[in-house]
């Protein structure tokens, strides 16, 4: 299965249909741009993004 992206929040979600941090099942499969956030107490990128959990994320979702 291809990683989706949940357009609530811009998760990389893989191997499920359902994203595991708000629940959404409204996913896509077209996307663009990889951020991935280690410390997003000490990210500027995740506080622009409103990011709050470490993961993968995408920039821009279709």
């Amino acid at each position: 299965m291809p990683e989706k992206v949940c357009r609530k929040c811009m998760r990389l979600i893989v191997n499920s249909d359902v994203c595991e941090i708000c629940e959404s099942k409204d996913l896509a499969e077209e996307w663009f741009g990889l951020v991935v956030v280690v410390d997003p107490r000490k990210s500027e990128i995740a506080k622009r993004m409103n990011i709050e959990l470490a993961d993968k994320y995408a920039l821009k979702v279709r």
